[in-house]
């Protein structure tokens, strides 16, 4: 088994995958086949918490970063190309209500937006809001009077997150990021000849809060889409999503389905219920819960036989 240690992302995201790196780490570690896997795809990369771990510990060759959030993409572009220049600026950088307005302003039309200058108002928004939520209708941590319990840096300490900054870029060469539809670099994997060299780690916009905490949701439309793309790939992969019954009942009725607790952040400090779900050919024995402490049980332990 790999080290527990976790690199942590200079972007806060929501949600609670971040305590899941070191048993993704683990389920990568044991993947064999003909031939090497190389490479870690994220294709709703957001914050990219496990693909940072991942390389930190030297487990993968590579990691892909998709996104389709132009300020997220922006970002994590900035920090490949200039992350010295970001981490300077990020160091002489202290949070006001006026750049922290400044910046959401400049998410509302990011395609006019020079690429550093997007990236840096993406960082401002996330770290300096409540959620993490990087988009025009996020807040500000502790509110706009500062009466919420939070002080807007109540999570921007500058040294440390130019610190962050500079060692993810010191594993550029080891990094791609696109600005786009990660369903589409899914539906493409079968036609690329790189499909037994990927493990996918899919995160995308959950079924019943997705649209509302994140700037790019997805309609029924793009679930059902979202699992075409993976039911019908020849890639190994595991598919992260809140415990909607249509996830195991119509979207992947086939597949093996986990389902576990997780710590939470989105909005409120919370104990969640969520499913991994597993392409039949990743390898998941002995790796029975994402984290050790909170239930874990199988919903299904088998995949099920498909239609012929």
């Amino acid at each position: 088994m790999t080290s527990s240690r976790r690199y942590v992302s200079p972007l806060r995201y929501p949600g609670g995958k971040a305590a899941m790196t070191s048993w993704l780490a683990d389920l990568f570690a044991q993947q064999t086949g003909d031939l090497p896997v190389e490479v870690w795809l994220e294709p709703f990369a957001g914050g990219a918490g496990a693909a940072l771990t991942l390389l930190d510990r030297d487990a993968v060759n590579e990691a892909w970063l998709v996104d389709a959030n132009p300020g997220i993409a922006a970002f994590w572009h900035t920090v490949v190309d200039d992350g010295p220049a970001l981490a300077a600026l990020v160091e002489q950088t202290t949070p006001t209500l006026t750049l922290y307005d400044e910046c959401r302003a400049l998410l509302v039309n990011p395609d006019d937006a020079d690429r550093f200058r997007l990236g840096f108002a993406a960082f401002i928004v996330n770290r300096c809001s409540r959620s993490g939520i990087v988009a025009p209708t996020s807040g500000p941590m502790g509110g706009r009077s500062g009466a919420g319990g939070w002080s807007l840096d109540g999570r921007f300490n500058a040294s440390a997150l130019a610190d962050r900054i500079r060692h993810v870029h010191g594993m550029r060469s080891r990094l791609r990021v696109h600005h786009g539809d990660g369903i589409s670099y899914l539906e493409e994997l079968a036609d690329s000849g790189l499909s037994d060299e990927v493990v996918a780690f899919v995160d995308p916009p959950y079924i019943r809060e997705g649209n509302r905490l994140y700037a790019n949701g997805m309609d029924a439309g793009g679930h059902q889409r979202l699992a075409d793309a993976l039911n019908t790939s020849p890639a190994r992969w595991v598919l992260t999503y809140d415990d909607e019954p249509v996830v195991a009942n119509r979207l992947y009725p086939e597949r093996r389905v986990l389902g576990y607790d997780i710590r939470n952040t989105a909005n409120r400090a919370r104990v969640a219920r969520e499913y991994a779900v597993f392409s039949d050919n990743l390898d998941v024995r002995g790796l029975s819960t994402p984290l050790r402490g909170l239930n874990a049980e199988w919903v299904r332990a088998a995949a099920r036989p498909r239609a012929a």
